[in-house]
């Protein structure tokens, strides 16, 4: 049993990137079809990495399948908010922006290390969290308040993010920059 259990995070990750593919063929937050498919792609999401550190089978392979779920989840956000209207051009090129940064800094540790690396900060953690809530709160506050605050979080989350890349001297999963930093002078000693 213990053997098969290594294998459910990335069942999970993988799982969840098939659902998000879903996702696009939305033009609502508020279809029951999208919002079990949303809660699903979270759900694994929440449960995928609690389980690869639990059971010690992280890897980077496991990495990967979660950040190509984070965007295959998240990016049909984008487009509904852009078919409803609810997003002005120039928040939509600032996400594309960020998006961009993102890739960029996955290609940092495929150069460097010859392997797809991303850490999961908590700074990045409360941005999936910010995220996951969007179609409800662009319900409760102004759409466009929402999304400057997210954006701007955003954009934060993938300085932090690419910094940790640069800074760091092998793959290193940092909670933060400053633990990138410390591991990065511990590396160096």
């Amino acid at each position: 049993m213990e053997k098969l259990i290594k294998y459910i995070p990335n069942l999970l990750s993988a799982s969840r990137i098939i659902a998000a593919a879903f996702l696009f063929t939305f033009n609502s937050f508020y279809e029951p079809t999208f919002l079990i498919i949303y809660i699903y792609c979270a759900a694994t999401d929440f449960f995928d990495g609690r389980i690869a550190r639990k059971y010690h089978c992280e890897s980077m392979l496991g990495a990967a399948l979660d950040t190509i779920g984070d965007l295959m989840t998240y990016l049909p956000l984008i487009k509904i908010l852009l078919v409803q209207r609810l997003i002005p051009g120039w928040i939509f090129v600032w996400l594309f922006v960020d998006i961009v940064i993102c890739f960029i800094g996955a290609l940092i540790p495929l150069i460097r290390f010859k392997t797809f690396f991303s850490p999961h900060t908590i700074l990045s953690k409360f941005l999936g969290a910010a995220l996951f809530f969007m179609p409800l709160a662009v319900q409760m506050v102004k759409p466009l308040t929402y999304l400057i605050l997210l954006a701007s979080y955003a954009t934060l989350c993938l300085v932090e993010v690419f910094s940790i890349q640069v800074i760091n001297k092998e793959p290193y999963d940092a909670l933060s920059i400053i633990h990138a930093i410390k591991n990065a002078r511990k590396i160096s000693d």
